[in-house]
C-alpha cells in the first residue's frame, strides 16, 4: 500500500468522472440532450461515487483476507527431496549453534499455512529452559510481485514472548509495514529493527521484557511450546478482524497513511491498558483457540508431499 493512499483514492475517483465527463459532452454535442448539464452533473457524481467506494472495498478486502484462514504450521522434514532443494539449511545450523550455547533447545523445523504464493519461508524453532521465549530463525525468498515492495531475501529473526498470559512481545529484524500494523494483535508489543542481529535483538527482547515486566507487574508466562505460538497469532488474527470488519475502507487507508507519515519501527498499547488486564493462564489460550473444532495447528509434513 502506497503513501497517500486516501489522496490516491479520490484523485481516481475525480480522474474517472472527468473522463466520464469529458465523453459524455461529446456525445451531448453530437446530439440532442434535454438537460445537458444535468445529465452531466449526475453522470459525474455517480462515477466519482462508484470509482471510491469500489476502492474502498478493494482496499477492505485485501486487508481481511490475511485474516479469513487461522494460521496453522507445516512441520518440515530436512530429508526430505523439497527440502532439500528449497533451503539452506546450513546457514539456519550457523544460528542454531549461537542459541543453544545460550540455553536454547531446538523444536523443530516448520512453514506457516496457507503460505503466500509468492512466499517461500521456512523456521527453525527454539525456546529456552522455562519455554518463556521463542526464537524462529527464518529463511524467506520473496518471488517478485508486481505493485509490492520487495523483501529483502534471506535470514530473519523473530523473538516472543507472553507478559501476562496476553500481552504479545514481539521483537523482529523485519521491516515495520503499515500492512503488519493493521493486523496486530490487540495488546502486541512489536520492535522491529532491521539492522540488528540475532543477538542484539535477543538483548533487546531481554530489555523489553524485563521493563514491560517491572511496569505492568506481570510475569512472562512460562510453558510456552510451538502450539501456543500458533494459537497465540490465531487470537492476533481473531483480534484483527474484529476491528478492520469495523472499520470502512477509506478509515483503512487513513490509518495506513499515518503509519507511513510516521515511519515507527514500534507499536504497543497505552501502558495503563496494559496494567489493566487480567493475568491469564495459557491453558485459556489453549481453551479459545485450540479446541475440538478449530483447523489443526498441525498440517501434513512436508516429506509427505515432496514423495
Amino acid at each position: 500500500m502506497a503513501l497517500h493512499l486516501k489522496k490516491s483514492m479520490v484523485w481516481n475517483s475525480a480522474i474517472n468522472s472527468g473522463l466520464c465527463v469529458a465523453a459524455a459532452i461529446v456525445i451531448a454535442r453530437m446530439t440532442e440532450v434535454p438537460g445537458r448539464l444535468l445529465w452531466l452533473a449526475v453522470l459525474a457524481a455517480g462515477v466519482a461515487l462508484v470509482t471510491f467506494l469500489r476502492s474502498a472495498a478493494r482496499i477492505r478486502r485485501l486487508t481481511l483476507a490475511p485474516l479469513q484462514q487461522l494460521a496453522s504450521y507445516i512441520r518440515i522434514e530436512r530429508d526430505s527431496p523439497l527440502a532439500k532443494q528449497q533451503v539452506d539449511w546450513s546457514v539456519i545450523d550457523d544460528y542454531a549453534v549461537q542459541l543453544e550455547a545460550r540455553g536454547f533447545r531446538p523444536l523443530g523445523d516448520f512453514t506457516a499455512y496457507p503460505m503466500p504464493a509468492s512466499l517461500i519461508g521456512v523456521a527453525a524453532m527454539f525456546t529456552d529452559a522455562e519455554g518463556g521465549t521463542m526464537i524462529e530463525i527464518q529463511q524467506l525468498k520473496l518471488l517478485p510481485v508486481a505493485g509490492r515492495e520487495r523483501m529483502r531475501d534471506g535470514i530473519y529473526f523473530s523473538i516472543m514472548s507472553l507478559v501476562g498470559g496476553n500481552i504479545r512481545v514481539i521483537t523482529c529484524n523485519h521491516k515495520a509495514q503499515a500492512a503488519t500494523y493493521l493486523v496486530r494483535g490487540e495488546h502486541d508489543v512489536m520492535t522491529a529493527e532491521p539492522s540488528k542481529g540475532l543477538l542484539e535483538l535477543l538483548a533487546l527482547h531481554g530489555d523489553t521484557l524485563a521493563r514491560l515486566q517491572q511496569e505492568t507487574g506481570k510475569a512472562a508466562a512460562t510453558g510456552l511450546t510451538v502450539e501456543r505460538y500458533v494459537l497465540s497469532i490465531r487470537e492476533a488474527q481473531a483480534q484483527a478482524q474484529q476491528r478492520v470488519n469495523a472499520m470502512s475502507g477509506y478509515a483503512i487507508a487513513g490509518l495506513v497513511d499515518q503509519f507511513e507519515a510516521a515511519g515507527g519501527s514500534r507499536w504497543a498499547p497505552a501502558m495503563a491498558e496494559l496494567q489493566a488486564l487480567p493475568q491469564r493462564a495459557l491453558q485459556e489460550l489453549d481453551r479459545a483457540f485450540g479446541a475440538a473444532g478449530q483447523p489443526p495447528v498441525f498440517h501434513e509434513s512436508l516429506v509427505q508431499h515432496a514423495r
